[in-house]
């Protein structure tokens, strides 16, 4: 593992391979549900279920494949060889979920959704856990993994502009007006390439110490076992549950703001295109992120992602005020919304790769592939949860769907009025949903005990154990850090 400066080409190979994930769950969790409710016709607690199912899956699907990734031994490393597969599976399964149906049976539909939606969640499991694991095992510099994670989110941000501003408004709106489904389906052509990409590069450029190759493999035993060494164990360890606090609730409340923008900025203010809430605050998130790091190093990760979660409250205190006619409000709120959720996603994926040394104290193991899969499950499974609660809430709160109906011999989706009601129960979930996840991510992490000081000791006292110094001071040391750590 490199304890030093990383190449501008290390930094710009891994930081691509997040322009699938920034881009990816950018269009899912905006469009996929209006996708399936006002283009797919299926009902919104249908929709939500698909989603929901598939995360019963991914509970075994992502640990596992953290296990696989470790476990991995090829000419290409551990990671690499998943990086390579992605470049032809990310683009198959990222076009399958978009695909028109030409089926009419509501039944027969969500069983094609369904199996779409599951076969991309897998293969965003065999690519992501790999990713995610690699940036421990690029370097054990506290600082590095932060620059690291910045050009990361600035390649994860870029992609997320171009997929939140383009996907609907120039494929759907703009060239297929009166063939939703069909520019959809388009989209998906021209985004699975841009997704797949980028990992021809991440694959030359990430490359692993020759070390990680000597990690002993880890055997999964009977289920029991399987439960308790790669879930439950993992768990125990104290920096990693308030991580997981802090990256679960975090990003359920990005996700929560995307699924809802568009029902909210559609039916509440009557405003069609999303760029006018996407534009500033993905380029607030980008011109954020650079000073996100400044400020990172001078305080710390943990002040700097509450910070952040401060600010991202004060900007929905804004959102009553935002109106058709009040286009600066909406501008002002999308500046501070994008400037905090840049240092939610910066701090929460700079600090990940610091788990696996806090691991090690224990365990005496490097597991990063182990951390990455809970990681991708945890990730999904958010998200999930939210598209279900937000399908159920607006099915529940009198949501009426678009009406097929025959216009100049053409079949199209004309969307209904709907009710003040449900504008303004819209409104308040908008509102408060997002701030209750945000409030739970910072309390967590205002707990959360790896500092920067704690790291380098326990850096320090990893090197002397692997060099097999047995002193009182060393001793003291890792009783010390086990007691801050456990």
């Amino acid at each position: 593992m490199s304890t030093g400066k990383l190449t501008f080409k290390t930094k710009l190979g891994y930081g691509m391979g997040d322009i699938y994930g920034g881009g990816a769950t950018t269009i899912i969790s905006m469009y996929y549900l209006y996708f399936l409710t006002d283009v797919l016709l299926i009902n919104p607690v249908l929709a939500g279920t698909a989603f929901l199912i598939s995360k019963i899956w991914d509970a075994l699907t992502d640990p596992f494949m953290g296990i696989i990734s470790d476990n991995t031994r090829t000419r290409f490393g551990r990671r690499r060889p998943y990086f390579l597969a992605g470049i032809v599976l990310i683009f198959v399964s990222f076009v399958l979920m978009w695909a028109p149906v030409p089926i009419q049976r509501e039944g027969l539909k969500f069983l094609y959704v369904l199996i779409a939606y599951l076969f991309f969640s897998t293969v965003f499991t065999i690519v992501w856990v790999p990713y995610n694991s690699i940036a421990a095992e690029l370097s054990s510099d506290y600082d590095e993994r932060t620059r690291l994670s910045t050009y990361r989110m600035i390649f994860s941000n870029i992609s997320g502009i171009l997929a939140g501003t383009i996907a609907k408004d120039v494929f759907v709106d703009m060239m297929f007006g009166d063939d939703k489904a069909t520019g959809f389906f388009v989209m998906s052509i021209a985004f699975g390439l841009f997704f797949a990409l980028p990992y021809i590069a991440t694959f030359l450029f990430c490359k692993e110490p020759p070390e990680a190759m000597l990690a002993p493999k880890k055997k999964i035993g009977s289920l029991k076992i399987f439960f308790h060494d790669y879930l439950v164990e993992p768990l125990k360890l104290r920096p990693f549950r308030f991580v997981v606090m802090m990256y679960l609730f975090g990003f359920m409340a990005q996700d929560a703001v995307m699924a809802m923008a568009i029902y909210f900025l559609t039916y509440s203010l009557g405003i069609s295109s999303m760029m006018t809430l996407l534009v500033p605050v993905y380029l607030c998130m980008l011109i954020a992120i650079p000073v996100v790091e400044r400020i990172s190093l001078k305080i710390g990760k943990r002040l700097t992602y509450m910070g952040s979660c401060i600010l991202w409250i004060i900007s929905f205190f804004l959102v009553p005020l935002i109106s058709k006619d009040q286009v600066m409000t909406i501008y002002l709120f999308g500046a501070l919304f994008g400037t905090a959720a840049a240092g939610i996603q910066v701090m929460v994926f700079a600090i990940f790769p610091d788990i696996p040394d806090a691991d090690e104290l224990f365990s005496g193991r490097r597991r990063e592939g182990l951390f990455s899969g809970i990681f991708a499950f945890l990730r999904k499974t958010g998200g999930a949860l939210v598209m279900f609660f937000v399908g159920n809430s607006i099915h529940w709160a009198g949501y009426k769907p678009p009406v097929e109906t025959h216009v100049d011999g053409v079949l199209k989706s004309i969307p209904q009025q709907q009710t003040p009601e449900f504008q303004l129960i819209l409104m308040l979930m908008f509102i408060l949903i997002p701030c209750i996840f945000i409030l739970i991510a910072f309390l967590s992490c205002y707990r959360y005990p790896l500092t920067k000081e704690c790291h380098a000791r326990l850096i320090d006292f990893l090197k002397a154990r692997q060099k097999g110094e047995d002193s009182d001071r060393i001793k003291a040391e890792e009783s010390n850090l086990k007691s801050m750590l456990g």
